[in-house]
């Protein structure tokens, strides 16, 4: 009987694909678990009054009128469905990955195929190389997990992640590796381990600290004296900087971004520096910026053109007086003429006093 079988299922190849009654493989199960090697046979096909099943070289089960053996290993844990002649098999190993074989008679109907056994994922995680992610340091994400792996899949905010420049891949894809990282590295990162059986995903949020760069100081550099002054400091950086100003090299009571005062002074002008610090990258950077503070105008507010040019003429008018009364009070010492003054002569007088009506009118005018 045994010469019979033998004959009958014919040695199994190493082929891994389904030929006749089984379907296309391979089969995929997991550790543990249950599979169905179904046949493309219907009942109504039937009846059959032989089945024999194979794995490799080592009997399953033999079942014919006159036989039915299982061996001890396989007690307990198969099933078989004569009508149909196929066979469940349960509390998978490791041990039952490979090829298995069937042969079904009246009609000699057989079939092979294989069964691959995975460990389903579990435990999966996705760490970075240190706690502290620092701009222009090295870095490494780790992504692995318990069970069989056949696949990792790395994504970067919702997409597949492309790599760059300084950025590698183990050849496993277990590990991300950045040489070194820059702030564009930043981002929610996605790792995946799969297997045919099962698959499972880690999440990692990637800060870079950086900075402090761009330092910029911005505000009105021209005030006059009792104007406000308002300057502020802005500067790129992970996480935000702190900020120390100084005026001509000295520092001056401010410690953040603004630097505010109502009303401006003279010594408010000069060189103001805003000096920005990164407290976790212990990096620091500056800008310096110029301000310029003066008096102002001295028109009196709310005065008239008419009043201006009163004002002018009245000057113009002492200065001629203060003039004349000078040259008599040196006449008087020097005995000079006193008609060599300009003041003493009318024509001289006439012309000054045209001059002032010709300013007067144009102050006026404007």
């Amino acid at each position: 009987m045994t010469m019979i079988y033998l004959i009958i299922l014919g040695t199994i190849s190493g082929l891994c694909e389904a030929d006749g009654v089984l379907p296309d493989g391979p089969l995929n199960a997991s550790l543990g678990g249950t599979v169905m090697f179904t046949t493309t046979l219907t009942p109504s096909d039937g009846p059959y009054t032989a089945v024999f099943w194979k794995f490799g070289i080592k009997d399953i089960i033999s079942y014919a009128p006159t036989v039915n053996k299982t061996p001890p290993e396989y007690e307990g844990r198969i099933t078989l469905f004569p009508s149909t002649g196929s066979l469940e098999l349960r509390d998978l190993t490791r041990n039952d990955s490979g090829e298995y074989g069937v042969n079904i008679s009246p009609g000699h109907h057989a079939g092979r195929t294989r069964l691959d056994i995975y460990e389903p994922i579990s435990g999966i995680y996705l760490t970075a190389s240190t706690n502290l992610i620092i701009d222009r340091n090295s870095v490494n994400l780790t992504c692995d997990a318990s069970g069989s792996p056949t696949a990792r899949k790395w994504m970067k905010d919702g997409s597949d992640l492309i790599l760059n420049d300084n950025m590698a891949l183990s050849d496993n894809n277990t590990v991300l590796s950045f040489k070194p990282v820059n702030r564009d590295n930043s981002g929610d990162y996605l790792c995946t381990i799969s297997n045919p059986v099962s698959s499972s995903e880690a999440k990692y949020r990637m800060d870079v600290m950086y900075g402090p760069e761009n330092v910029r100081i911005t505000g009105k550099d021209n005030v006059t004296v009792s104007e406000p002054i308002k300057l502020i400091c802005s500067a790129n950086s992970t996480p935000s900087a702190t900020f120390i100003w100084m005026l001509n090299g000295t520092v001056i009571p401010a410690n953040s971004p603004e630097f505010s005062k109502e009303n401006a002074e003279l010594s408010d002008g000069g060189y103001y520096t805003c000096e920005a610090m990164n407290n976790i990258t212990d990096r620091r950077s500056s800008a310096t910026f110029e301000l310029f503070v003066h008096a102002g105008s001295i028109q009196p507010s709310g005065l008239s053109a008419g009043g201006i040019a009163g004002i002018v003429i009245v000057c113009l008018i002492i200065t001629a007086a203060a003039a004349g009364g000078g040259y008599y009070f040196c006449r008087k010492k020097s005995n000079l003429n006193t008609d060599a003054h300009p003041m003493n002569n009318t024509e001289n007088k006439e012309n000054l006093y045209e001059e002032i009506s010709a300013v007067y009118e144009n102050v006026k005018a404007q």
